[in-house]
């Protein structure tokens, strides 16, 4: 380099350096490695730049200006130690700049550290929401943040440099030299390694180990949203959820017995739970239990009371009028062999008595109060909103007692719901509450989804279909559900939008006439789903749900289109022989015969998996010797 040199930097193996080589039409005054692979460069008319050295091109990916209004030099740089999309610039003008490189065009935080030029700038290589800065007045600061806004240890902002106009009101700025007749022109650290590490771990090390983590976790948040969810490679929600247990880890160390740290320790269990795999055979899962529990316990304050005012609240409820005519048909526990035959596909019932014996329906059963204390502390995505297709309808991250304090227990203007959430794989004490209905193993046995819908009155689904079979299960309170058959669609006025093919534009209950004429044409049935009581509903039937009360309902639903369906099975025709006719002069002949374990057994047997040609077999010869 024939010109003089103004700076060096290392990233091992790369060494770089910049000079007044006129490289980039003037003095490079300052540069700092992003990443592996690139480079952020200042200039003395104030011109940043971000650089690929994979790149073929001489020309930068990145270009801005350190000031809109006039050319202030920059000085100097440094990368946050931790997050290395955070730099600090320094300029000409006493300016301190933070930007975001994932955002770079525009700084996210601007400060002033001096009225003199800002020579030097570096931030603490352990603990990053520290930083140093030097000037041209021969200041020497330490910029630290205020007590109880350290966001390692759970402060106001998510990191304190992009917390832009907030980060003022947040720093602390100590001058830690008087200041010098002569400029400062560069500031440096040097880390003292200590002996017996393990001995002397303190709270700073684990608030510097928790940034580590935040930035691990937040480079992993990033490439799970990277292109479509179902693209991305389990390994990294893998990684999500192991970087979620350490964090788990060091807020209990951090928190020790402290409700903030097991409430810190459980939303990092629940964020793994959430965005990333099972790992450690559900190990998230059994701390977020354990440390709910112990919350609990610890909670001194019972909420009996007015949840006891909001059911009889619920309980004055106006139910819709209703015709008979149009009632769906309710059956008590009906066996395989009729749900297979006569139900299934076909048409919607209301199964009374099969959930009789499910724990959650005991003595002990589920109440807001029951669900606070299993799972009140953990983290669950909610909706906000009545129902899905409203214009403000969005989505939120909070914890149970937050969802029941301010959406079940509350009146809200806006609604809160729960909804078609796996909240059971989350919380399997919740899980051992209930049981799959033995309706749903007559399709895909291995793919049976079960979601959870928790929420306050008057919260709904708008009128939709699905693509599978459906058993809706109440558990507590009642429901409003209408359902259309898949051959009135066209009078239900089905959206456009992809997103929404199989929603209904429709207001079931409070329908615009003029805009839709033909819907009050559309045959329909109609049912209050009562406590203790599951609704089956078949593939593609359209329905329409309200909540009549607070209400916990839990969804089954399987998709029998791997395997042979059990219809398309019975419907088969060989010539003049028909499987569902032979089945049901079966059923004839067993009622002939009276109860007949034998018999029972071979019908039974027509779940899905059979032999058909045994089961023909066996069954004709043992017509043949019975009858």
């Amino acid at each position: 380099m024939k010109a003089p040199a103004t700076g060096v930097l290392c990233q091992s193996p790369e060494i770089a350096s910049i000079g007044e080589d006129d490289a980039d039409s003037c003095s490079l005054n300052a540069a700092v490695f992003t990443s592996q692979n690139e480079i952020f460069t200042g200039n003395s008319r104030g011109m940043i730049k971000l650089w690929d050295l994979r790149s073929v091109s001489e020309k930068p990916i990145l270009s801005t200006s350190l000031s809109e209004d006039s050319e202030v030099g920059v000085t100097s740089m440094d990368r946050h130690p931790f997050q290395g999309h955070i730099v600090a610039v320094g300029g000409y003008d006493g300016m301190l700049t933070v930007y975001d490189m994932r955002k770079a065009q525009t700084p996210v935080t601007v400060m002033e550290a001096s009225d003199n030029c800002l020579n030097d700038l570096r931030f603490h290589p352990e603990r990053a929401d520290h930083l140093f800065t030097a000037s041209e007045s021969g200041a020497v600061w330490h910029w630290v943040p205020l007590s109880g806004k350290n966001p390692a240890t759970g402060g106001s902002s998510g990191n304190l440099w992009l917390s832009g106009d907030l980060a003022t009101q947040q720093l602390n700025i100590k001058e830690i030299l008087p200041t010098l007749p002569l400029a400062v022109n560069s500031v440096d650290m040097y880390l003292k390694i200590r002996n017996n590490s393990a001995a002397q771990f303190s709270e700073t090390d684990c608030s510097t180990l928790l940034l580590k983590i935040d930035s691990a976790l937040q480079y992993v948040w990033e490439t799970l949203h990277t292109g479509q969810w179902k693209d991305v490679d389990p390994e990294w929600r893998k990684l999500y959820s192991y970087v979620s247990l350490f964090k788990a880890l060091l807020c209990l160390e951090l928190g020790k017995d402290e409700d903030s740290g097991l409430v810190n320790a459980i939303t990092a269990c629940d964020m793994g739970l959430i965005m990333g795999e099972p790992i450690l055979d559900g190990l998230l899962s059994n701390i977020a239990d354990s440390l709910n529990e112990k919350l609990w316990k610890l909670s001194e304050t019972k909420r009996a009371i007015q949840e006891n005012q909001k059911e009889e609240e619920d309980s004055n409820e106006c139910y819709p009028q209703m015709n008979k005519e149009n009632f769906v048909e309710t059956v008590h526990v009906p066996s395989i062999e009729t749900f297979l035959l006569d139900i299934m596909d076909e048409k919607p019932v209301v199964i009374t008595g099969a959930m009789d014996f499910w724990p959650a329906m005991s003595e002990s059963r589920w109440s807001v109060d029951y669900v606070r204390k299993v799972a009140g502390y953990r983290t669950v995505p909610i909706e906000i909103g009545s129902k899905y297709t409203d214009d403000a309808w969005s989505q939120s991250l909070t914890t149970v007692n937050e969802f029941i304090d301010n959406y079940i227990l509350t009146s809200n203007a806006t609604a809160g719901y729960l909804a078609q959430y796996q909240l059971f794989q989350q919380i399997p004490q919740l899980k051992k509450d209930i049981f799959v209905p033995d309706y749903c193993y007559l399709g895909t046995c291995d793919d049976i989804q079960v979601n959870a819908w928790f929420g306050p009155r008057g919260t709904i689904s708008p009128l939709h279909y699905d693509p599978d079979h459906n058993f809706l299960s109440q558990v507590v309170g009642s429901k409003y559900i209408r359902l259309y058959s898949e051959e009135v669609t066209a009078s239900l006025y089905p959206h456009e939008q992809h997103l929404l093919f199989n929603t209904s534009q429709v207001d079931v209950e409070h329908p615009d006439l003029e805009k839709f004429p033909l819907f009050p044409s559309a045959p329909y049935l109609e049912t209050i789903l009562e406590s203790g009581s599951m609704l089956y509903i078949p593939p593609r039937m359209w329905h329409y749900v309200r909540s009549l009360s607070t209400s916990f309902s839990a969804k089954h639903k399987f998709d029998d289109s791997t395997k042979i369906k059990a219809n398309d099975l019975l419907n088969e025709s060989d010539g003049d022989f028909s499987l569902k006719k032979y089945f049901r002069s079966y059923r004839e002949i067993c009622e002939k015969l009276g109860d007949n374990e034998e018999l029972q057994d071979c019908i039974i047997g027509t779940n899905i998996g059979f032999d058909v040609d045994d089961l023909i077999d066996n069954g004709i010869e043992l017509l043949k010797k019975k009858y």
